[in-house]
């Protein structure tokens, strides 16, 4: 079977576990009949979260960063009553992300841990996911197998009181008599591609447990180091793209003095600290400087409001599952004058590019031939209404930018959470209008699903636009002196 290249720079990012170079890997890709520069394939390194950038231009992926590394969780009283636990957000950031933390395969001993449900609340469940940000946490739980027959769409994405969680049993484990178990597990990932965690039981025990001991000195010296490298973090990156992946850098920076056996975790680390809590940014979550606002601008970025992994703003990109969608929905109303995307694109645009209009209308013509000669009329048909809605609203979204012109400096003194929640719209609109490129008919709970989301969106754009316009209506007219 012939692979693409995207299959062999997929396997090799998810199971290689040795440091690389960019050379090294164009010229492995290159030994495969793959035309790929070193270049090429360092601007790609640079900017996959799947990748740490090392010192003298070498690289490693997560599944090798993480390999072994030593980590702890606590599960709770409830769940020690029923001999489980939830998987939840325990084994962020060591396990992959991308696989539902149910599904995650759990190790005692070489033996695998059989599952079993646990049955619990709406709030004890949304508890257990934390770090995946509140906005997020009723989609994975709904990812959860044993919440298959949940239907977050038809539920406006509420929970409902009861549910059920796959829990891993801890009959096998619990049952060993040479354990003087704790509660507390040490945890490794034995395989980031495949989701394999072994864990083992802590054998600590306290003569007087309202008396400091030596473990409990170390642990509280883990909780300090964790806390002043998530601090240097929030100065040197920012507020990551997720909290998974501001953990990711700071574990893996930091991991020497982290992954050691008097680890606590992060769950525990949270509710000790004073200095580091969950933050709203723009209408998502972030680890921050409790108590403190999240800036859309900071060192981070060099004072500009660059949100995407060059630095730029998200806004001056116009990809081509854009334009495939503008072409889709004409060719769908069987209209056939490509000028009309052209000016749309040149209003998109702005005064924030130079491209000229030939040079835009011929790429239109390239990606015309394309989408046409696979478009399907009667497939796209249920995807017109929720494609129109994303259209209107991610051009409302660029036009307001381009309403706005600001430059980089007036972009500090605009009200910074709504300027963060124009950006992750933006994001959002564009993920949706990517999917309907790709599909030729997305599933009906799907549509149903980002229509809903879309309405969401509509609702916080037209909350945020009036704020945002005055602000940078108050900034132009101190542009101008008065003689």
């Amino acid at each position: 079977m012939k692979y693409s290249l995207e299959e062999y720079m997929t396997n090799f990012l998810r199971t290689y576990t040795e440091p690389f170079t960019a050379k090294e890997f164009s010229n492995g890709l290159n030994s495969l009949g793959f035309d790929v520069s070193t270049e090429e394939v360092s601007m790609f390194l640079s900017t996959d979260c799947r990748v740490f950038s090392l010192q003298r231009n070498m690289f490693i992926t997560r599944a090798g960063a993480f390999l072994n590394q030593v980590f702890s969780f606590v599960p709770s009283q409830r769940e020690l009553e029923q001999k489980l636990f939830i998987p939840g957000d325990r084994f962020m950031p060591f396990a992959d992300s991308e696989i539902p933390s149910s599904t995650l395969r759990f190790e005692f001993l070489g033996h695998k841990l059989p599952t079993k449900i646990f049955n619990t609340d709406c709030n004890y469940a949304r508890e257990l996911f934390t770090l995946y940000g509140d906005e997020y946490i009723s989609q994975y739980i709904a990812a959860d197998p044993a919440c298959k027959n949940l239907n977050l769409a038809e539920n406006n994405f509420e929970l409902p009181p009861k549910l059920s969680l796959t829990g891993i049993a801890l009959d096998e484990v619990l049952a060993r008599e040479e354990f003087n178990f704790s509660g507390r597990f040490f945890a490794r990932v034995k395989n980031w591609d495949k989701g394999i965690i072994e864990i083992f039981p802590i054998p600590e025990y306290k003569e007087n447990p309202f008396q400091m001991d030596e473990i409990d000195v170390a642990r509280q010296k883990w909780n300090e180091t964790l806390e002043n490298a998530l601090l240097d973090s929030f100065e040197r990156m920012g507020p990551c793209s997720s909290m998974e992946e501001q953990l990711a850098n700071v574990f893996y920076e930091n991991r020497k003095k982290l992954c050691v056996p008097s680890c606590g975790s992060i769950s525990e680390f949270l509710h000790i600290t004073k200095k580091v809590s969950l933050e709203l940014f723009g209408v998502e979550t972030r680890l921050w400087r409790a108590g403190e606002e999240i800036p859309a601008v900071g060192s981070w970025n060099d004072n500009t409001y660059g949100v995407g992994c060059d630095g730029t703003l998200p806004f001056y990109v116009l990809p081509d599952y854009i334009i495939d969608n503008l072409l889709k929905d004409q060719l769908h109303e069987k209209r056939e004058d490509l000028s009309e995307i052209v000016k749309k694109l040149q209003t998109w645009q702005g005064n924030l590019s130079q491209i000229s209009p030939d040079v835009i209308g011929l790429h239109v013509q390239l990606r015309n031939k394309f989408v046409k000669k696979n478009y399907n009329w009667f497939a796209d048909f249920s995807n017109t209404a929720l494609r129109k809605k994303a259209l209107d609203l991610y051009s409302r979204v660029r036009n307001l930018l381009h309403e706005m012109d600001c430059d980089d400096g007036d972009f500090q003194k605009l009200p910074q959470q709504e300027l963060i929640t124009l950006s992750q719209l933006f994001t959002h609109i564009s993920r949706i209008l990517e999917i309907l490129a790709d599909d030729e008919e997305c599933p009906e709970e799907e549509t149903y699903a980002m229509t809903l989301s879309l309405e969401g969106m509509d609702s916080n754009f037209e909350d945020i636009k009036p704020l945002l316009i005055s602000a940078a209506d108050s900034l132009k007219k101190k542009r101008f002196n008065v003689i």
